[in-house]
C-alpha cells in the first residue's frame, strides 16, 4: 500500500469510524440531503445541524471573501510550489508545500465551507474561527481551531471520560487522543516519525497547565509554542514520505506539456471568460437595482452611464473576438497581438486593483448570490489579467 493509500485509509477510515459512533448514539439527519450533507460534505462527526433544513442564512460578506481569497492563493501557492519543487531542497519543499497545503484547505476551503452549507439553510458551526487571533493556547485549542473536533469532544467523550477521571484528568486524556489520532493520519502513513505528533499534543496540554497557572495571555507566546514545536507535529518524515512527493508528482503532472501549450488553450479559455464576464453583466441592471437608481440622475448623467456601459460591453466583446481571431498571432509573439494583449492586461489588472482598493464590500447590495458573485467574478479578472499577461511576457526563440 502506497503512502498515499495509508493517508486516505486512515484519514477517511477515522472520520468515518467516528460518524459511525456518532449515528448511533444519535437520531440520524431525517432527510436524505441531510444525511448526504452530513456523510459527504461536512468533517464534522456530530450529525445534529443536519436534522433540520431552515432557510438560507446571510452570508457574511466580510469573511466568506477572505475565505475565498485564501483559498485562491493557496491553490496558485501550491502550483507554483509544483512548477519550481525541482529547483528547490527537499526540506523547503516541505514545509513550504505544507504550509501551502494549509493555507489552501485549512484557512480557505474549510472556511468556506460553513458558510456554503448556512446558505443551503443548514445552522453548522464555523469550522474554524480566526485562529490568527488567539491570545492563548486555551483560547486557541477550545475555541478558534478545529472546532467541529472541539465538538466531537464534548459530544462524545468529555462527559464520560470526566466522570471517570476529573475535569483536569479529562482535558488530558483529550489532548492524549488528538495524539493518538494524528499518529494514525501523520505516522502510519509515513511510517516514521511515531510518537513525534503524541509529544506535540502532551507539550500542549502542559504549557495550557501553565497558562492557567500564571495567568498568560499573549499572542507571541501563543504562535510561538504552536510554531516552534510543530516539526513534532508534520514532522519529517511525513513531509519525506508524502508532501514532496506530491509536488515532485503535480511538478511531472505540470511538465508534461510546454508553456506555449498551457498559453494556447488559456487564450481559448479566455475568450469564454469574457462571454461568461457578459453574461453576468446581464444580470446588472436587475439584481443591482438600476431601475430604482438610475432616475435619480439627470437625464444627461443617465445617457453618459449608459454610453460609459456601451463601451465598456464593446472592450470585452472585441477582447473576445480578437483573441479568438489573433489566436496563433499571440503565441508567435507579434508585434501589434504583444501590445494588443499588453492593453487587455493592463484594462483586467486595474479591475482587480479597483476591486482590491477601491469598492468596499459594504458599497454591495446584499445578498449570498452576489457575495459570491464578487469573489467569483473577481477571481476570474484576476484569471484574464494573468493570461494576457502570460502572452505579453512568454519568451520567444
Amino acid at each position: 500500500m502506497t503512502p498515499a493509500a495509508r493517508l486516505l485509509l486512515a484519514s477517511a477510515g477515522l472520520l468515518y469510524v467516528l460518524k459511525a459512533a456518532a449515528l448511533a448514539t444519535r437520531r440520524a439527519p431525517p432527510t436524505v440531503t441531510g444525511r448526504l450533507a452530513f456523510l459527504f460534505a461536512w468533517p464534522g462527526v456530530v450529525p445534529d445541524c443536519f436534522r433540520d433544513r431552515g432557510t438560507p442564512q446571510v452570508v457574511d460578506p466580510v469573511r466568506f471573501l477572505a475565505a475565498w481569497s485564501r483559498m485562491v492563493l493557496g491553490a496558485v501557492w501550491v502550483v507554483a510550489l509544483a512548477i519550481c519543487a525541482p529547483y528547490l531542497s527537499d526540506s523547503l519543499v516541505g514545509l513550504a508545500g505544507l504550509a501551502a497545503l494549509l493555507l489552501a484547505f485549512h484557512f480557505g476551503l474549510a472556511d468556506l465551507l460553513p458558510w456554503l452549507l448556512r446558505w443551503a439553510g443548514f445552522r453548522v458551526p464555523l469550522l474554524f474561527d480566526r485562529p490568527w487571533a488567539a491570545r492563548s493556547l486555551t483560547d486557541f485549542w477550545s475555541r478558534r481551531w478545529n472546532l467541529a473536533f472541539v465538538e466531537m469532544n464534548r459530544r462524545l467523550f468529555l462527559r464520560p471520560l470526566g466522570r471517570r477521571f476529573g475535569p483536569r484528568g479529562a482535558g488530558f486524556a483529550l489532548f492524549v487522543l488528538s495524539g493518538v489520532l494524528h499518529e494514525a493520519a501523520l505516522s502510519f502513513p509515513a511510517r516514521g516519525g511515531w510518537g513525534l505528533p503524541l509529544g506535540y499534543f502532551l507539550l500542549q496540554y502542559i504549557l495550557i497547565r501553565v497558562e492557567a497557572r500564571f495567568h498568560i495571555a499573549n499572542r507571541a507566546w501563543t504562535w510561538f509554542w504552536l510554531l516552534a514545536p510543530a516539526p513534532w507535529l508534520f514532522h519529517e518524515a511525513f513531509r519525506r514520505t508524502l508532501i514532496v512527493p506530491f509536488y515532485r508528482w503535480l511538478h511531472a503532472l505540470i511538465a508534461l506539456h510546454s508553456l506555449d501549450w498551457y498559453v494556447s488553450y488559456a487564450l481559448y479559455a479566455a475568450v469564454a471568460a469574457h462571454l461568461a464576464v457578459l453574461a453576468g453583466g446581464l444580470q446588472a441592471p436587475a439584481r443591482l437595482g438600476w431601475k430604482q437608481d438610475l432616475p435619480k440622475l439627470s437625464r444627461f448623467n443617465q445617457k453618459i452611464f449608459w454610453l460609459y456601459g456601451f463601451y465598456i460591453v464593446l472592450c470585452i466583446v472585441s477582447f473576445a473576438g480578437l483573441t479568438w481571431r489573433l489566436h496563433d498571432s499571440f503565441l508567435a509573439g507579434d508585434t501589434a497581438a504583444r501590445y494588443l494583449a499588453g492593453f487587455i492586461a493592463v484594462f483586467w489588472t486595474i479591475r482587480v486593483l479597483a476591486d482590491v482598493v477601491w469598492y468596499d464590500h459594504r458599497d454591495w447590495p446584499p445578498g449570498n448570490a452576489l457575495v459570491a458573485g464578487h469573489a467569483t467574478l473577481t477571481t476570474l479578472f484576476a484569471a484574464l489579467a494573468t493570461v494576457y499577461w502570460l502572452a505579453v511576457l512568454l519568451p520567444r526563440p
